[in-house]
């Protein structure tokens, strides 16, 4: 294995390791003594991928959006209706909400600490971006119901979707 490939599957493992942890415990209530370990590296070894908890956290939300791009991506290359689209991606989101520890943790992250801005509403609001861009499109094509307001179907589904991320 090269240096550099050492290096990526080091920060990769870091910031998977960061994610179950700030799932479990929260952003606050984990300290980078706790990633490095999980990790099973030496803080210094932290420090040479990250300057602090922060940047992590922003690590975190590039990698879930990057899922949440390549899900949107795949969505609307099946060129089905753009209302079934919106379906299909709360699906694969609760898919995540199960499985994936980056998603958690963005959400988790957004929570606590989205009064500070970014990066840690990141994932939030490129999920939002593409709920209302679906439903923008299936308003457009006559998809929703008469009498549904775009605005009205947008604040129902990131509702429900933030309600599935508080029961997990």
């Amino acid at each position: 294995m090269t240096k550099q490939s050492r290096s990526e599957n080091t920060r990769l493992h870091l910031v998977r390791s960061a994610a179950e942890l700030f799932d479990r415990n929260g952003f606050t209530g984990t300290t980078l003594a706790d990633v490095s370990s999980a990790a099973g590296v030496t803080k210094g070894a932290f420090y040479f991928h990250f300057s602090s908890k922060d940047e992590l956290g922003g690590a975190i939300h590039a990698e879930a959006c990057a899922l949440l791009r390549s899900a949107v991506y795949h969505v609307a290359a099946s060129r089905l209706p753009a209302l079934q689209s919106v379906v299909d991606l709360t699906h694969v989101l609760a898919g995540w909400l199960t499985d994936e520890p980056l998603v958690r943790a963005s959400f988790r992250t957004a929570r606590e600490c989205g009064h500070r801005g970014k990066p840690f509403l990141d994932f939030y609001i490129d999920w939002q971006a593409a709920v209302e861009t679906l439903l923008r499109e299936a308003h457009v094509r006559g998809e929703l119901a008469t009498g549904i307001e775009l605005d009205d179907a947008v604040t129902l589904v990131l509702s429900v979707s933030a309600g599935m991320e508080m029961l997990w």
